[in-house]
């Protein structure tokens, strides 16, 4: 199925094959590795990821440069199986005992849930936060 890019109406990606293609060409990353049709569908679960996050409606139409590049990311870490990773253990051990040997682990903070910093720095700016209302004088 062919991908809709934004912002034409039914959009279901943020970003055309062409230049997730040329993204990841110039980032270095194996994106070409993956089949053609892994690459759409991981686009869209991408935008998907990536739309979840907020993006303020000014930045989709156009689509801003950055909102693409976070969109490119999400995909990527959907092709490797860690965008939404069921495996991440949100009570982790905090110590264990093996003999005499000891270790201990810290706590996670965010509740186990992963976290991309390079997504949330491209898009830092371009979102509404959660259950904050923008307000706009008249």
């Amino acid at each position: 199925m062919a991908l809709i890019v934004a912002p034409a109406d039914g959009y279901d990606t943020l970003v055309s094959a062409a230049d997730a293609d040329a993204y990841w060409e110039s980032m270095g990353g194996a994106w070409l590795d993956f089949l053609p049709a892994d690459r759409e569908a991981a686009l869209r679960r991408g935008t998907q990821y990536v739309l979840a996050r907020r993006v303020k409606p000014e930045n989709l139409d156009p689509v801003h440069t950055r909102v693409k590049a976070a969109t490119c990311e999400a995909a990527m870490l959907h092709l490797t199986g860690m965008l939404y990773a069921t495996s991440i253990d949100a009570a982790a051990v905090t110590s264990e005992r093996v003999g005499e040997i000891a270790v201990s682990y810290a706590v996670p903070t965010n509740g186990g849930r992963a976290r991309f910093p390079v997504i949330d720095d491209l898009l830092r700016g371009l979102t509404m936060g959660g259950g904050v209302v923008e307000l706009v004088r008249a």
